[in-house]
């Protein structure tokens, strides 16, 4: 009985893994997507050069780092290569009355924002069925290095990691917990979520901590800083990936479920076992207080009831450390992000008869536009997040066909699928986007000294074994395993996850964190 019900987990994560990736394949951007995107990037590019002779107008966020949708927007960065520069709020206004003249694009100029930007759309055409929307900003090159750094990471292991991210982008935007104007996550902030658990609580870990590698040189202040903020990290991942590769196996199905081996799952650990309360997701420094950082909850005093509270979710951002990329979770966002973390973990514990049914669930769109209302703090007994009830084989279940992020209906149908190579969802990156820093992470020449090349591979193996060594999290999943040895977690009779929550919300509601 037992060795059936393992060969029945067995099957159902390796056709959930499948599923997702294709499921993912289908929402990429096409070639001629990429190729319009880019056609009107270089226009942009052309016409901001009547203004400034020596701008440069790259792709940043999304459009660049591996991690966009179909029909997603563009982000695009003006950088201005001379001493003598317009101010960006005078560029933004003469940028816009040159684009209502010269283009078909409607324009937004917003010269006095914190940071001043041009908003774009452009109509629907047979390129863009969907049109096209697109912010131009100005001399943010901290941005352009947070995306190098989030494409490195997508890079080390392009299968699991892009797939992993974009299914979660499209699984929160179809729950509805991926807007930060309503007090949820930014899709932003839900990439970091996934490294974080990727580097740090996952053992072994899937992900080196590319901040963590130093230099295999001598390197300076000046080419490790910009603007105050060390933005240091090692982007030679071809000599990674030759160099190094993760012991841990799993698919992505595994890494979203708890169906073998009963590791520590993305929605259950993000639904239950993070910190809340004390802690700080930090894909630098893995897990952080927020006291270290001066994020502390306010749980008495006139900010108590204050919607707007800053400091529910805490996710550090990877280079502006003082900026916490999750501020704008309210209460409410926050308690309905766990609630749908924790719906997911129940319909990957289900396991229905076939994945695809599974997937199905998970990304039922849900109808409720209002965030669910937390109890207060003092409640007894501690109420759960609500979660749409769900079915296997539900019809209504199906994402809709215009929905803008969902595959074809027919993908959900029962019958063989069309079957796309892994290689499919990777692309080559922009240019501005190639490894910079050789000079400190390159092997020495052939020609070099066995000594040279010998002190060498002594720096990158204790570089790596710093990237990988344990951190605070990890040693929670390494306890936490120990302790339910012999024991199975999920079975198909039922499973203990009711109670898991009730735990969880009890943790959240009374203002203390799980063990």
């Amino acid at each position: 009985m037992h060795h059936r019900r393992q060969a029945s987990k067995q099957r159902f994560v390796a056709e959930l893994s499948q599923c997702l990736l294709d499921f993912v394949i289908q929402l990429l951007p096409t070639q001629e997507e990429m190729a319009v995107k880019e056609d009107v990037r270089k226009l942009l590019e052309r016409l901001i050069r009547t203004i400034e002779p020596d701008s440069r107008l790259l792709s940043f966020g999304s459009t660049a780092n591996g991690f966009s949708l179909r029909n997603s927007d563009m982000d695009l960065c003006c950088l201005i290569d001379s001493e003598e520069r317009l101010a960006a709020s005078d560029l933004v206004t003469m940028l816009g009355d040159l684009l209502e003249r010269e283009t078909k694009f409607h324009v937004k100029p917003l010269p006095h924002a914190r940071i001043p930007i041009v908003k774009l759309s452009l109509d629907p055409s047979p390129g863009l069925p969907l049109g096209i929307a697109c912010d131009i900003g100005f001399e943010n090159r901290l941005a352009l290095e947070n995306t190098r750094l989030l494409m490195c990471y997508a890079m080390i292991d392009p299968t699991r990691v892009r797939t992993m991210v974009l299914f979660l982008k499209v699984w929160s935007k179809r729950r509805k917990i991926n807007s930060p104007y309503k007090g949820t996550l930014s899709s932003y902030g839900y990439v970091l979520l996934v490294i974080y658990f990727l580097v740090h609580v996952k053992n072994p870990p899937v992900l080196p901590n590319l901040q963590q590698m130093p230099p295999l040189r001598p390197i300076s202040k000046e080419d490790t800083h910009l603007n105050g903020h060390n933005i240091w990290f090692f982007d030679d991942i071809d000599l990674l990936r030759q160099r190094w590769r993760s012991e841990n196996t799993e698919t992505v199905a595994e890494l979203l479920t708890r169906a073998a081996f009963r590791l520590i799952d993305f929605f259950r650990y993000y639904s239950r076992d993070f910190s809340y309360n004390t802690g700080v997701a930090s894909i630098r420094a893995g897990l952080l207080k927020k006291d270290s950082k001066g994020w502390q909850n306010e749980l008495t005093g006139p900010r108590f009831n204050d919607a707007r509270e800053r400091n529910r979710l805490c996710i550090e951002d990877p280079f502006e450390m003082d900026y916490n990329v999750a501020r704008c979770v309210t209460r409410d966002g926050l308690y309905t992000i766990r609630g749908e973390f924790m719906r997911a973990s129940r319909i990957l514990a289900a396991r229905p008869e076939r994945a695809i049914v599974a997937l199905a669930e998970l990304c039922e769109e849900r109808k409720d536009e209002e965030l669910v209302t937390a109890p207060p703090y003092n409640s007894r007994p501690p109420t759960l997040p609500p979660q749409t009830p769900y079915t296997v084989g539900n019809q209504t279940l199906r994402p809709k066909l215009e929905e803008r992020f969902s595959p074809p209906t027919q993908f959900f149908e029962p019958g063989p699928r069309q079957v796309i190579h892994q290689s499919s969802t990777s692309r080559s990156p922009p240019e501005h986007m190639a490894p910079k820093r050789g000079k400190w992470t390159s092997p020495p020449p052939p020609e070099a000294s066995p000594d040279d090349h010998n002190l060498f591979e002594n720096q990158l193996g204790m570089g790596l074994q710093l990237a990988t060594s344990s951190s605070e999290a990890r040693e929670r999943e390494v306890a936490y395993n120990s302790s339910e040895a012999g024991s199975e977690v999920f079975t198909d009779e039922g499973s203990d996850l009711a109670d898991d929550d009730i735990m969880s919300v009890r943790s959240y509601t009374e203002g203390t964190s799980p063990v």
